[in-house]
């Protein structure tokens, strides 16, 4: 519900599948433009985000696509702050956000978070 409070403050419309079987968990809507989000809810670890990029249950284990969603929504509880990854950027199972910088201030292939802070459609 705190992602969808926050679409609502940016001027989004939020909709809510009638089913639990959907891949998304709510749609996004502004200016005739619909996003499927997948919510996800991401302790903080070492100074980082690890957000899971699939679905599991005790049969299968499903790796989200373009055809499903359009972005995932990394929730993290201890700001409350929201992250935007759009689905397109998904290459693996997993994909880590920096909330601070590296320690050894690598700066190649590091996904800073702050740079996920808008739902840009």
């Amino acid at each position: 519900m705190i992602v969808a409070s926050r679409l609502l403050e940016e001027g989004w419309r939020v909709l809510f599948p009638s089913e639990e079987h959907c891949r998304y968990d709510l749609v996004a809507e502004k200016n005739g433009k619909f996003v499927r989000v997948q919510v996800k809810y991401v302790t903080p670890k070492n100074g980082a985000l690890e957000i899971n990029c699939r679905s599991s249950n005790n049969w299968s284990v499903l790796h989200y696509t373009p055809e499903e969603i359009d972005v995932l929504a990394a929730y993290n509880p201890s700001d409350r702050s929201v992250y935007f990854i759009p689905v397109k950027s998904i290459n693996r199972s997993s994909l880590k956000l920096r909330l601070q910088t590296a320690r050894n201030n690598q700066k190649s292939r590091i996904r800073m978070a702050k740079d996920f802070t808008e739902l840009n459609f």
